[in-house]
């Protein structure tokens, strides 16, 4: 193939073909991608905040204090820290609900204010 050719086949299948694609892309595999990424974070999460460490023992008292008072400060206190875990990682994952948001809608807003600055420079021109 000539240098004519492969500069002919350069911009047209891949400049061209790149952007063309990008959407489809953004919208199918790369979303894929970061609902797996979301996966991956809350699973890790959820790991990290040991929940099920923290629900066996539940009604085990803490420092070994076997009496009345002791088993009902560590009831208390594993609720109190159990309510406080389970705020952050809703909190967490609304954290990554706004970012696949993001993610939707970043395109179009990049598409949008493109066009409306192209537009604003055309009607500055006339």
């Amino acid at each position: 193939m000539n240098f004519i050719g492969s500069l002919f086949k350069f911009f047209i299948v891949d400049v061209l073909g790149s952007v063309l694609y990008f959407p489809v892309w953004w919208y199918t595999e790369g979303f894929f991608e970061i609902v797996n990424w979301v996966k991956r974070g809350l699973s890790y999460r959820w790991r990290a905040y040991s929940f099920s460490v923290w629900m066996k023992n539940f009604l085990v008292p803490m420092y070994g204090q076997y009496d009345f008072a002791g088993r009902v400060v560590s009831v208390f206190m594993r609720f109190i820290v159990l309510i406080g875990r389970g705020i952050a990682f809703i909190a967490e994952a609304f954290g990554y609900l706004v970012i696949v948001g993001i993610w939707l809608l970043l395109p179009a807003f990049s598409f949008l204010f493109f066009f409306l600055n192209i537009f604003q420079g055309l009607a500055k021109l006339i």
